[in-house]
C-alpha cells in the first residue's frame, strides 16, 4: 500500500461503497449498480468497432491474444469510461471491473488511459502503488474482509465462496487467503474450544 491508504481504510472504503448502493456485507454486489451510481459508462471491445476501432486489434484481443489485456480507464475530458474485454469469462470480467472502478474511486490521477493487466510491465514506484491499491480495494468491493472471515468460521470452502460472490474461484482463494480469514477463523475455533473445557 501507499503512504495515501491503508488497508484498514481500504476495508472501510468498500463497505461505504457498498452501503451507498444499499449492498450488504454478505451479498453479491451487483457491478452495473455501481457502475451506475458513479455514472460510467462500461463498453464491451467489440462496441469500439463500431466507432472505429479495427477489426484487427478487435480479433487480436478478443481471439487471438485475450489474456492480453482486460479493461481500461479511459478519461475523455472530466469524465470516465470502462472498455472491457468481453472474452473474459463474466466473473473474470467483473473483476475487471471492480478493479477499474477502484481506481476512480480511489481518486488515482492519471494522464492516460489505465489498462487492466495493460502489457506495460515497467510502471514505475507510484503507479505500481496504485496498482496495488486498486486491486486490494477491488477484493475488498467483491469479497469484504469480514464476508470472509464469517465464511470462513462457517467452514465454506473455496468453491462456495466463489458462488456467493459470484467470482471465480481462484479470486475466491485469493481473497480467502489475503484476508487471513481462514486463520482468523482457526485461532477463534481453538479459543472457543480452550474457553469450552474451563
Amino acid at each position: 500500500m501507499s503512504q495515501g491508504w491503508t488497508k484498514k481504510a481500504l476495508q472501510q472504503l468498500a463497505l461505504d461503497v457498498r452501503a451507498e448502493i444499499g449492498v450488504g456485507v454478505h451479498d453479491r454486489l451487483d457491478l452495473q449498480q455501481l457502475t451506475e451510481e458513479y455514472m460510467i459508462p462500461v463498453y464491451s471491445v467489440e462496441q469500439l468497432g463500431s466507432d472505429g476501432c479495427s477489426v484487427e486489434a478487435l480479433e487480436h484481443f478478443s481471439l487471438r491474444r485475450p489474456e492480453a489485456w482486460s479493461a481500461a480507464l479511459v478519461p475523455v475530458g472530466t469524465a470516465r469510461f470502462i472498455v472491457e474485454n468481453s472474452s473474459h469469462t463474466m466473473q473474470r470480467r467483473r473483476s475487471n471491473v471492480a478493479h477499474e472502478m477502484s481506481h476512480l474511486l480511489l481518486e488515482h490521477e492519471f494522464d492516460g488511459i489505465l489498462f487492466a493487466d495493460g502489457g506495460c510491465r515497467d510502471l514505475g514506484a507510484e503507479m505500481t502503488a496504485r496498482e496495488q491499491e486498486a486491486a486490494y480495494l477491488s477484493g475488498e468491493i467483491l469479497i469484504p474482509t469480514k464476508a470472509a472471515v464469517v465464511a470462513a468460521l462457517a467452514r465454506r470452502t473455496d468453491e462456495e465462496v466463489a458462488a456467493q460472490f459470484d467470482v471465480s474461484l481462484r479470486f475466491a482463494a485469493w481473497r480467502m487467503n489475503a484476508t487471513g480469514a481462514r486463520k482468523i477463523a482457526q485461532r477463534t475455533m481453538q479459543k472457543r474450544a480452550a474457553g469450552s473445557r474451563q
